[in-house]
């Protein structure tokens, strides 16, 4: 219930042309009810599996859209905790609009949750990866079977989160722009830079990232977009 109320919280304050719209609420004794805008253009989760890979100039628009949605959520002392493409919806014309604001967090707050508790106190030594290596094309394939599952389970999928939230060292505003990075990264290879067989791979990836971090040469991207997405 309490992420619910703060996501409701959340967007009052934030009325915004790049954050989905709430007209009003209302709760009986039991349920509180958001009434949201509609977005008939679906959401970026969907459009990625239709498409599997976006050109570099469709990429940049999107890319370019949903950095002004969290620089205005930011503005507003937020951070957002969960950037993902399923978490990113499209208007009539095609643009970009944020929603889920469930595990939003005050800038000046180090939240804590019990799915990363087991991760608190490891290092980076401590993960060894269990899966063996898949080619680009084995990776993509392997993603999208079981990417709307993953969106849909209760644990979700840890490959947008940043290392210092699964370390709950205290993190601020550039947790959410790891996420972005991570989904430049898909929208030009096709999955997550980190997208492993198992949730604990991932974790493992994302934990030593500066190694595991790579750009398939059969996917080839110009060095600006590489160059985006390290920063």
């Amino acid at each position: 219930v309490a992420h619910v109320r703060a996501e409701r919280d959340i967007l009052v304050e934030a009325d915004h042309q790049w954050v989905v719209k709430m007209y009003y609420s209302f709760q009986d004794p039991i349920n509180l009810y958001l009434i949201m805008e509609f977005l008939p253009g679906g959401d970026m989760m969907t459009l990625l599996m239709k498409k599997d890979t976006l050109s570099e100039d469709s990429t940049q628009f999107y890319i370019t859209e949903t950095a002004l949605a969290i620089d205005s959520i930011h503005k507003l002392g937020f951070i957002h905790r969960d950037i993902k493409p399923d978490n990113l919806l499209l208007d009539a014309k095609g643009h970009l609009k944020l929603s889920d604001f469930g595990l939003c967090t005050g800038l000046k707050k180090s939240h804590r949750t019990d799915f990363y508790r087991d991760l608190s106190q490891a290092k980076p030594s401590d993960f060894i990866i269990t899966s063996s290596p898949m080619d680009s094309k084995r990776r993509a394939e392997s993603w999208k079977k079981n990417r709307r599952a993953l969106a849909y389970s209760t644990v979700g999928t840890p490959d947008y989160i940043a290392p210092e939230v699964f370390m709950q060292t205290g993190y601020g505003p550039a947790c959410d722009w790891w996420s972005l990075g991570v989904i430049m990264y898909e929208m030009l290879i096709g999955y997550p830079p980190f997208c492993s067989e198992n949730p604990q791979d991932t974790y493992t990836k994302v934990m030593n990232w500066r190694d595991t971090l790579v750009f398939p040469a059969e996917v080839p991207i110009s060095e600006e977009a590489k160059d985006t997405i390290i920063k």
